[in-house]
């Protein structure tokens, strides 16, 4: 009922307030997860998880409590609302392409402090975005420059409408709306640092760890929490 409500509702309302229509319908979903996923937490006694996966998609990894906003993986959370565990319980956090789909700086950077409140002191987070220095290097090269030939040979990761150098970039940027915020090392670092890391180093690919489809074109990037923070 609710669903046919909306598609007659999207017929008499512009295409402004049928993206926000949407929208809502989204949240609202994603609230209910939220709900259910801390339903899941307390039942299951998982407040102190020891590896985590943060916005894991349909890409668990074994070994790691792995969350996302959507079923798929061990909860559904809205990680938005920051990390529903105790502190200093946590060895490793591990997110692979998705920071760039929360809004920066918040509240980007204060999922990255609730990070930093639940590893151990010593622990490691270890996030992978879209490298967006990059495309934005090759750009001057013209097509034939790395980046864009790069997304000739994977044809499938751009959509065919893009043909120009600079309708690559924007899909880069944008992804259909679902990208919030592109990154490049020196503010991925500055974000991480204003959160309270250390050791912040550019790190390589992990076959162990990263996904083989994540491997061409990731920035990478590795930071502790402080022995003792103050």
């Amino acid at each position: 009922m609710k669903r046919h409500l909306i598609t007659v509702l999207k017929k008499f309302v512009s295409p402004g307030e049928r993206d926000a229509l949407d929208n809502l319908v989204i949240e609202h979903r994603i609230a209910r997860y939220h709900r259910e996923g801390l339903r899941q937490l307390r039942q299951k006694s998982l407040s102190r998880p020891e590896k985590i996966n943060l916005g894991c998609g349909p890409f668990s990894k074994p070994g790691f409590l792995n969350i996302d906003l959507f079923p798929g993986g061990d909860l559904t959370l809205d990680l938005r609302r920051g990390l529903p565990f105790e502190s200093d319980c946590c060895d490793l956090i591990f997110s692979e392409h998705f920071f760039e789909h929360i809004d920066y700086p918040e509240p980007a950077g204060y999922l990255l402090r609730e990070c930093l409140r639940i590893l151990k002191p010593g622990g490691v987070v270890r996030l992978s975005v879209p490298d967006t220095e990059w495309p934005l290097l090759d750009y001057q090269g013209g097509m034939e420059a790395p980046y864009f030939l790069c997304m000739k040979e994977h044809s499938t990761w751009h959509p065919s409408y893009c043909t120009t150098r600079l309708e690559h970039i924007n899909y880069h940027f944008r992804q259909h709306g679902e990208h919030r915020f592109a990154y490049d090392e020196e503010t991925l670092r500055k974000i991480l640092e204003l959160a309270g890391f250390t050791e912040i180093k550019r790190v390589e690919v992990d076959p162990q760890l990263d996904s083989e489809h994540r491997q061409i074109g990731s920035l990478l990037i590795s930071a502790r929490k402080p022995a003792a923070v103050k």
